[in-house]
């Protein structure tokens, strides 16, 4: 991103600044969990709260160039300072507890300032991992913007002199997926609510559906990082790119290719379409907008985002033909989360919906095929490829019974997870504990104000916090 190798061989300080302060913030947070805390991804009206969260660095376009200034916080949160005041808080008189252990988190509501974790992720649209802000779509487009800019200067300033030309590809994998993690939060308000662990006689309201303004606004956002212009890897960044050198095997963090030794330039696109696509039509996520357009007619439903999807892949007279290449690639992937939808979906009506759209998409491309089919000229990239959906689409609803596994879209290189379940240090899968001689999750241990750390203890909180560890 920094491009900072102006004459490849100097040693630029803010890499040593950026590493510093990532290493700071990660100190604080393994200290976090000695102490007992769990990790907090709440996105608070109050800023970045917590160490415990997992922090994207925070990069900006400011005057022409990347602001960095910001990247990390350099001091604990304001979260960090309520769990520890309420956690350890000691008490010379047991009564004077509970109104001053209520006092802590009511000033901390009236803050913004509350805990919800990884449970939480993937249904509230205020928590994630690896993201910065409170607004998704609006941090998304804003992120794609300082992903263009980086990517519209790649080039050798990226790697040290005397290193391969090809190794910059280790520097592009996660400039071109810069956006990920961003993804994952923005699709989170598609069918996603604002809620709490209210408790009986709170007076808060447990649960809020994100509103239709910013429903749409993440569609609108999601379905622009499927744009071609999006995707397109500049020409100066393909023609500098040349196959690995012998020594410099391929590894797991590099991008799959359908083009052998060669770098390709279509399957990053596939990885990234893959990763918005796939977030968008989760099958749970899927269920969860079927039933608030049922709730509220005014919300979006699962049609509004399958429509949506189609529609930005469809063929458009503007692209070149490279971006014309990738846009059918997307189509494809598109396609295919779309097959695996409805053939995999727990709730009918998700299942239905799924294959409603994709019997009308055979149906449209067989229509405008009919002259194409009985020709004898060239077929063409766009009809080859909408006919080969076609197929598909027609051997997929023709063998209802089997089991669809996907076909069009690679592994991406590794990203999310990151870090262990809650209590799980030992990390053995086995059922009820790391040895499965004891219930998973039950140690506690008593605070010094007398309150027990783990589930029990968050019993307390639950208004601020899950349920899942502590």
């Amino acid at each position: 991103m920094l491009a900072p190798y102006e004459n490849g061989d100097e040693t630029p300080p803010e890499l040593a600044e950026w590493a510093l302060a990532r290493i700071r913030q990660l100190g604080a947070h393994e200290v976090g969990h000695t102490l007992g805390l769990g990790h907090n991804y709440y996105n608070s009206e109050a800023g970045r709260i917590s160490v415990m969260d997992y922090p994207h660095p925070l990069v900006t376009l400011d005057n022409g160039g990347i602001d960095f200034s910001d990247v990390y916080e350099a001091e604990i949160g304001e979260w960090d300072k309520v769990a520890i005041s309420y956690g350890y808080s000691v008490y010379a008189d047991e009564s004077e507890a509970p109104p001053a252990l209520k006092r802590i988190l009511d000033d901390a509501w009236a803050r913004d300032i509350r805990y919800l974790s990884n449970q939480d992720m993937s249904a509230n649209a205020r928590v994630d991992q690896w993201a910065n802000g409170n607004d998704p779509s609006g941090d998304l487009d804003e992120m794609m913007e300082v992903r263009r800019f980086a990517l519209d200067r790649f080039g050798e300033r990226t790697i040290k002199n005397g290193r391969p030309m090809a190794t910059m590809e280790e520097v592009l994998v996660p400039l071109y997926m810069y956006h990920r993690y961003q993804v994952t939060s923005t699709a989170s308000s598609l069918g996603g609510m604002n809620y709490i662990y209210a408790l009986r006689g709170d007076g808060r309201a447990p649960v809020d559906p994100v509103s239709a303004t910013n429903q749409w606004a993440a569609m609108r956002s999601l379905f622009a990082t499927l744009e071609p212009s999006a995707l397109a890897i500049p020409r100066s960044v393909l023609a500098s790119l040349p196959p690995r050198p012998s020594g410099y095997g391929r590894t797991r963090e590099l991008f799959p290719r359908y083009t052998g030794l060669m770098f390709d330039a279509i399957s990053p696109s596939v990885v990234a379409s893959d990763h918005t696509i796939s977030e968008m039509l989760q099958p749970d996520r899927a269920a969860r907008l079927v039933e608030q357009h049922a709730l509220d007619p005014g919300l979006p439903g699962l049609e509004d985002v399958i429509t949506g999807l189609l529609q930005t892949t469809v063929a458009d007279a503007g692209d070149s033909p490279y971006e014309a290449e990738i846009r059918r690639a997307v189509r494809g992937v598109a396609i295919d989360r779309l097959m695996a939808l409805a053939g995999g979906a727990s709730m009918p009506q998700v299942r239905a919906l799924a294959t409603a759209y994709l019997e009308r998409a055979r149906h449209r491309i067989d229509e405008r095929s009919k002259s194409v089919v009985s020709g004898s000229g060239p077929v063409g990239p766009g009809f080859a490829s909408d006919r080969l959906l076609a197929l598909d689409i027609g051997r997929f609803l023709d063998r209802p019974g089997e089991v669809y596994g996907l076909q069009s879209a690679p592994g991406a290189p590794p990203g999310a997870p990151i870090g262990m379940p809650a209590m799980d240090f030992l990390g053995n899968s086995a059922p009820g504990g790391w040895n499965g001689s004891r219930p998973a999750q039950t140690w506690k241990a008593s605070g010094p104000s007398g309150l027990f750390f783990g589930a029990g203890w968050l019993d307390q909180v639950a208004p601020y916090c899950t349920h899942g560890g502590w």
